[in-house]
């Protein structure tokens, strides 16, 4: 009984080690070189329906400005960014109305990530609901 309890537990350490291993902390981390980026932004939601929108970002240093094809969808305007790791966070650098949904404003903390030349920009609500940014540097 032992015995069999013992190979469970290896059995369980050795998947462990698999699964973590294959993780997003040993992808290379996504670097935004200068330059202009296209592409697309959309929400999703199992809740509900969103449309996207086409979106221009201009990157130079750690500096952003950009815009979109549907007013405020999203709010994209100029600021700064860092990154870290898998992540990006923007600080916006421009005054808004009230008017809109401010989780609109391309400002915070987004995961980063890369599919072949797509760059992926993309942060959670929770329950499913997320802003995605798919870009290509032109």
């Amino acid at each position: 009984m032992i015995h069999r309890n013992m190979k469970a537990k290896f059995l369980f350490i050795i998947i462990l080690i698999i699964a973590t291993s294959c993780g997003l902390n040993n992808l290379e981390p996504v670097i935004i070189t200068d330059g202009t980026y296209t592409g697309f932004f959309g929400r999703s939601s199992p809740y509900a329906k969103y449309r996207s929108s086409d979106v221009t970002l201009i990157f130079k240093g750690n500096t952003y400005q950009g815009h979109s094809s549907i007013y405020k969808y999203p709010a994209i305007c100029r600021g700064t960014f860092t990154m870290k790791d898998h992540k990006v966070e923007f600080i916006n650098d421009c005054p808004w109305t009230a008017e809109f949904d401010w989780t609109y404003i391309l400002t915070g903390e987004f995961d980063i990530s890369k599919e072949g030349d797509e760059v992926i920009i993309q942060r959670s609500y929770g329950e499913g609901t997320y802003d995605t940014y798919r870009l290509k540097k032109q």
